[in-house]
């Protein structure tokens, strides 16, 4: 049984793309936890996977020109985390602004609200920290939302512009827009009228 769930479970690895991140919980379709659990140790052991942090982990993606393994970017881990203990987060303060690309700053401390408890996590010299939310200001909103809301909330009433506005549409799609419209009306008057502006330059129709 434990063979057939090593091979199971490498057969996945193969079959993701490079650099790839997986929790336990990818895996629970294929045996239990501790099974899981022990099939993954072996594959780190076996070079196949590698352990970022406990219970996260990620498929090799060496660099040949540079000579380097690929690091986990640190939103990627951020949202592994969340994923793996069912928390609903969202980049606030300067992560939202870089991971949004509006600015190229990139920040030593990645901020994310969160609907989980307060925890900081310290990866490759970056600290990721969750900041715990009340339920009605995280829970229920798409990520993609709450980057954008944060990003707003960030920027301030005083700095948002049609080139801001521009950069936000730009990372957008139509789902992404009809998700904003819906969130959007649980927050802020001042911006839910940012929102507005960014769903007409967006094409999209909420009349």
């Amino acid at each position: 049984m434990r063979n057939i769930t090593l091979h199971k479970i490498e057969v996945s690895i193969i079959e993701a793309e490079k650099g790839r991140i997986f929790i336990i919980s990818d895996f629970m379709d294929i045996a239990s936890y501790d099974a899981v659990r022990k099939a993954l140790s072996r594959l780190v052991r076996d070079g196949k996977l590698i352990r970022v942090i406990r219970g996260i982990y990620k498929k090799p993606n060496f660099n040949e020109f540079l000579q380097i393994e690929v690091p986990v970017s640190p939103d990627d881990l951020a949202r592994a985390i969340a994923r793996s203990n069912n928390w609903t987060i969202g980049p606030k303060g300067d992560a939202a602004l870089n991971i949004l690309g509006l600015t190229t700053q990139v920040p030593a401390v990645y901020h994310y609200i969160s609907d989980g408890p307060s925890k900081k996590v310290l990866y490759e010299g970056i600290s990721i920290v969750f900041h715990k939310r009340s339920n009605k200001i995280v829970s229920g909103y798409s990520y993609k939302t709450i980057l954008i809301i944060e990003s707003i909330r960030s920027i301030g009433p005083e700095r948002m512009n049609s080139d801001v506005i521009r950069g936000i549409v730009n990372k957008c799609s139509k789902n992404d827009l009809k998700s904003l419209y819906e969130d959007g009306k649980r927050t802020n008057k001042w911006i839910q009228e940012e929102i507005k502006k960014i769903l007409v330059m967006g094409g999209y129709d909420y009349a």
